[in-house]
């Protein structure tokens, strides 16, 4: 799998440094204080839970595209230090 050039490896480190879970759990991520609320807002806009009309595929798919961007804004503070 990879995101945005990042390796599965890359995916993986990521994860384990900013302690995610494997699945990343994405209302966990929400939660945490030490996320910028900008980056917090960009994730729960990936993963659209207000949209109540989806279906049970799309909303998985929208779970999964937040997860995508966890990764990609996490990349972005941890690269940007």
């Amino acid at each position: 799998m990879r995101v945005q050039g990042l390796t599965e490896q890359e995916i993986s480190a990521l994860c384990d440094m900013w302690n995610l879970g494997n699945p990343i759990d994405v209302l966990a991520f929400l939660d945490r204080n030490d996320i910028p609320q900008d980056v917090r807002h960009r994730v729960l806009n990936e993963a659209g839970f207000e949209d109540m009309s989806l279906t049970h595929q799309a909303r998985a798919q929208r779970y999964r595209d937040a997860q995508a961007q966890i990764v990609i804004e996490l990349a972005k503070l941890t690269f940007a230090q």
